[in-house]
């Protein structure tokens, strides 16, 4: 994840005042020991300025000097209704207790409080309608500073409305990862108990639903306490122990033995885990609830991995520079083409390590079609429209439903095709997951596979 430091040399000061900045991150905590309650009540309802001016300063990140100058130009303009702090404007408290878990510091958010603080920012009408809720969770490490190994693991919640809300329901600090699943222990609980019996909310009782807990491979491999994607059991999808090559394990591609909720729960391959995991408390499918994350395997991995071949891989798959060059010379001719609802414009694959994922993905899906015809050797670029047409039917909600299974097809060719083209090493854990990709949805949803992502 891209670090959010403004600048290298604010660095250590930041790092002293974590708390301060962890408190920012939740507004709407007691600030009694600056302003009190009734007096934040009395600014917040006298007008929309501030709560919209709160959330622009969170949305933009603004630092809080410049807030506090802000605000003072706008007191003395004719709004002197306005508080005079950053601090009092975002609610931020002064002091918050944490205590120890895992190893770090960690600070617990009820879920029952931070859903009705949600659904109270939506339109009447939509919360007034709403007989169900669906929510989504992730839980990911979250590196803070450049100049130390300090980050944060947030357990994140998502409210699946439009627009989804996301709030923390629990942040841990520390210099490492969680030692032990402790640090879920409270939001089980809490999801627990509003599973079983609803919330409460506007003199009505709202069904909530678990959608999907949303994590990239080793994150996954965490909460669920399981072995890391690269180990002989690796696969979260399938029984199958991997092979020993060289560097690494490498997955099969034949006689797949799916892994089940009851399965897991029984833990009937040992080898897969670690231990329990307070996740399977819940009433969730402890396999189909964990979708495979669609931005890294299939965007920062297996298409990334396919131009890094050609460009700079072994002698036979690779192509010479002139056509590495051809190539971006043909990307860079269709920059003006490309409709504005792309996140980013195109560039050449001079500058293929700074590519992010949307880019990746627009490769795959749209511009490497045209780019690498006649450039790339026939056999190679009908391997890349396979998975290109099989990826680009699974994330399409008119063509998912009637053309999955035909998608699912593409995906085992292509994998299969992979290790006679580009050898044994190709099938890494990624790979892989292309097999299981297309199992993981439930397509009564259109286009769901891009929903679930990292």
């Amino acid at each position: 994840m891209e670090d959010n430091c403004h600048r290298e040399s604010d660095v250590s000061y930041h790092e002293d005042n974590f708390k301060e900045s962890l408190d920012s991150y939740e507004s709407g905590m007691d600030s009694t020991q600056m302003s009190s309650d009734s007096d934040l009540d009395f600014i917040f309802a006298g007008t929309s300025l501030a709560a919209d001016l709160a959330a622009w300063t969170s949305e933009f990140q603004v630092k809080h000097n410049a807030v506090d100058g802000l605000l003072k130009l706008l007191k003395k303009h004719g709004h002197p209704q306005l508080p005079s702090t950053a601090c009092i404007l975002m609610r931020t408290a002064r002091e918050v207790k944490t205590v120890e878990k895992s190893g770090m510091e960690y600070l617990h958010y009820p879920l029952k409080e931070k859903l009705v603080e949600t659904l109270d920012r939506y339109p009447v009408q939509l919360v007034t309608d709403l007989d169900t809720l669906e929510l989504s969770f992730n839980v990911d490490g979250l590196p803070l500073f450049k100049s130390s190994g300090k980050s944060m693991w947030p357990v994140l919640c998502a409210v699946m409305l439009s627009p989804v809300t996301i709030f923390p329901t629990a942040l841990t600090f520390g210099t490492k990862k969680p030692t032990d699943l402790a640090f879920l222990e409270d939001t089980v609980t809490d999801l627990t108990e509003v599973l079983a019996n609803g919330l409460d909310y506007r003199k009505k009782n709202i069904k909530l639903i678990v959608r999907c807990f949303v994590c990239d491979a080793p994150a996954k491999a965490l909460i669920k306490n399981t072995k890391c994607y690269s180990g002989y059991y690796g696969c979260e999808r399938c029984t199958q122990r991997g092979i020993w090559l060289k560097r690494g394990t490498y997955q099969e591609t034949a006689e797949l033995n799916l892994r089940t909720d009851a399965s897991f729960r029984a833990q009937t391959q040992p080898e897969h885990h670690h231990g329990p995991t307070p996740l399977s408390d819940l009433p969730i499918d402890m396999v189909q609830s964990f979708p495979i994350d669609y931005m890294h395997p299939v965007c920062l991995d297996v298409t990334k991995k396919l131009i890094f071949i050609w460009c700079r891989g072994e002698k036979g798959m690779r192509i010479s520079a002139g056509q590495v060059q051809e190539i971006s010379s043909r990307l860079l001719q269709l920059k003006s083409s490309i409709p504005s609802i792309f996140a980013r414009t195109l560039r050449g694959l001079d500058e293929l390590e700074r590519w992010k994922a949307t880019e990746f993905r627009q490769f795959l899906l749209y511009t490497g079609r045209l780019v690498l015809k006649g450039v790339l050797r026939e056999d190679l670029y009908n391997h890349f429209l396979t998975f290109s047409v099989a990826i680009g039917l699974l994330v399409c909600p008119t063509l998912v439903q009637p053309h999955h299974h035909y998608a699912q097809n593409l995906l085992q060719y292509f994998v299969e095709k992979g290790c006679e083209l580009y050898g044994a090493t190709f099938l890494v854990y990624n790979t892989h997951t292309m097999l299981h990709v297309n199992r993981c949805y439930s397509f009564q949803r259109p286009g769901q596979l891009q929903c679930f992502c990292v």
